[in-house]
């Protein structure tokens, strides 16, 4: 009886925080380099720095694909029903319900995140990155041109003395990541 207890404990010790309970945060370039496990997370650090975390909102933005579809949204309905979701959903928002990281190491990883769908009903399947980088998700960091932007701005304060250099580049080291 004792040997039955311990490597149940055991089992359950190993197996259990795996598949059961979320890990903490996973980054962009650990999912790109294979160093992230599969499975849940409770954050995530995006290529641009954003962070996306259980219970945030997203904003969708415009579609890419094809008669006002979007390619990187999915809608699953109740009954397990996989949708292409479509124009209804420009400049809505969701809440994520969870982010997981998917994929294989032949295909590549993927962050996934899971959110409620506008109905409440229905849930949303975004893979994260690729929806930023053709713009049907509205990014928690600034765009390319935002944070030209601002640089532009703060470039402009350092030529009329109301900003110090080090400010200037402390700023630019700050908006650089965002540029293109």
């Amino acid at each position: 009886m004792k040997n039955r207890i311990l490597f149940v404990l055991t089992l359950t010790s190993l197996i259990l925080p795996k598949i059961y309970f979320a890990q903490e945060v996973v980054k962009y370039a650990d999912v790109q380099n294979a160093l992230a496990d599969k499975g849940q997370y409770t954050s995530y650090i995006a290529k641009d720095g954003s962070t996306y975390n259980v219970g945030d909102k997203i904003k969708f933005g415009t579609p890419s694909g094809v008669n006002g579809k979007f390619v990187t949204i999915q809608k699953v309905d109740i009954a397990g029903t996989i949708y292409v979701v479509g124009a209804e959903a420009i400049n809505t928002s969701a809440e994520i319900k969870k982010i997981r990281v998917t994929g294989t190491k032949r295909a590549g990883y993927k962050v996934q995140l899971q959110t409620k769908g506008m109905t409440g009903i229905d849930n949303y399947f975004v893979y994260i990155e690729d929806a930023i980088l053709i713009g049907e998700i509205k990014s928690f960091g600034m765009t390319s041109d935002e944070a030209l932007s601002e640089l532009k701005k703060a470039k402009d304060k350092l030529d009329l003395g109301i900003i110090s250099q080090e400010e200037y580049d402390l700023k630019k080291a700050e908006l650089t990541p965002f540029i293109k």
